[in-house]
């Protein structure tokens, strides 16, 4: 959530014209388009989700010090199960087969998005467009207001609330268990050491390279001046570099 929210100045920085966080759009809907109902939209989506599936034994951006999220995929996938608030019956027999196999499969992985799309239109929503990684990670991109719905705040609170209740229910918690799967294997319960494992197991950073060294890289970037260069460790150009900061709590929308 808080890289999401507030690490948009990465993307500005080193992101080029392709891709941005999920602040770049709410910022840039907010002061430059002047776009209030759909900045608010996806404002309020952002705090809906990440309110009540992705609150307890999923990564966050506090603490550090190498704590753990679970001792091992089957431990974490049978603690999703525990914390069922909602999931479907399809969302719990791939966690029930995770919690035995240690795995997701990208085939279960991608028909549990395709469940969220389908419950999403089935509540008369658009379908929803997403964005895939090379590490398979999908994420859902922004879509547009109808515009007579453009100024109907109701109509924008009960959508936010609406995809948030389809991702409780399809894909929440495999998401969760995939994202740590490929991009946070030691399943830190840290984003920013889970992160920074990612880019060295992936050759993407120094061996050497510290969670210290990220913050502080990333601190440098969030202080710059406009049109700065910040030298950083890592290049955010890369595929792969996405990849590892998707499957660690980062949020990229393409432009």
């Amino acid at each position: 959530f808080v890289p999401s929210m507030g690490l948009f100045f990465i993307s500005d920085l080193l992101g080029g014209a392709k891709t941005l966080l999920l602040g770049n759009l709410i910022k840039n809907e907010l002061m430059q388009a002047r776009n209030w109902p759909m900045g608010a939209t996806l404002s309020i989506a952002m705090l809906c989700g990440c309110g009540t599936a992705r609150n307890t034994n999923q990564a966050t951006d506090s603490g550090s010090g190498g704590n753990r999220l679970s001792s091992s995929l089957q431990a974490y996938a049978t603690q999703l199960l525990g914390q069922d608030s909602g999931m479907d019956p399809a969302q719990k027999a791939t966690l029930r087969k995770a919690a035995t196999s240690g795995k997701i499969s990208l085939s279960d992985y991608k028909a549990a998005w395709s469940r969220y799309i389908t419950c999403v239109q089935d509540k008369g929503y658009p379908r929803p467009t997403l964005k895939t990684y090379s590490n398979g990670i999908q994420q859902p991109q922004g879509d547009i207001l109808p515009s007579d719905k453009a100024d109907d705040l109701d109509y924008i609170q009960k959508k936010a609330k609406d995809l948030n209740a389809c991702g409780i229910a399809t894909v929440d918690s495999v998401d969760a268990l995939y994202m740590a799967q490929v991009g946070n294997p030691n399943l830190y319960a840290s984003h920013k050491e889970g992160a920074v494992d990612c880019l060295k197991r992936a050759g993407l950073v120094p061996k050497s390279y510290t969670v210290e060294q990220y913050e502080k890289e990333a601190n440098a970037m969030g202080h710059a001046a406009p049109g700065e260069t910040v030298n950083t460790t890592y290049d955010m150009k890369k595929p792969e570099v996405l990849a590892c900061l998707a499957a660690n709590g980062n949020v990229f929308m393409d432009r």
